[in-house]
């Protein structure tokens, strides 16, 4: 049975091992840089199970000094850490996540830098 929810809880949840995570946008209000957004979820249905691919969008404060290398240094952790993970539910899914890219994104907010990871996962449900 396909259980997406259970994958993007997984997900969300072994990211914000890493660094604070959220599903699609962070709350305007409460979002502590830095952060991470997962976004982007696109399922492809394999013959045995599916292929996801989705980003993960970072967030750091510019005005902070190191900023730049800071941010530098969370896609980096988020990189060596999730590369090649096992993520899973018992009795729902095991996915195995890899690398897709890394692109520097330009704002419009002067005092925001901001990296996208993108990433993939081979799902396979139990």
């Amino acid at each position: 049975m396909y259980n997406t929810k259970s994958f993007i809880k997984a997900l969300r949840e072994r990211v914000s091992k890493i660094l604070t995570t959220y599903y699609e946008e962070a709350p305007s209000k409460d979002a502590v840089f830095p952060y991470a957004v997962l976004n982007g979820i696109n399922i492809i249905d394999l013959a045995a199970g599916d292929l996801a691919s989705f980003y993960l969008d970072i967030w750091v404060d510019e005005k902070q000094p190191t900023a730049t290398e800071d941010l530098e240094a969370l896609c980096d952790a988020l990189r060596n850490e999730l590369t090649n993970e096992v993520i899973s539910v018992s009795g729902v899914f095991a996915a195995h996540i890899g690398f897709d890219n890394q692109n520097a994104v330009s704002e419009s907010e002067y005092d925001i830098s901001h990296r996208r990871l993108g990433l993939s996962a081979r799902i396979f449900y139990n």
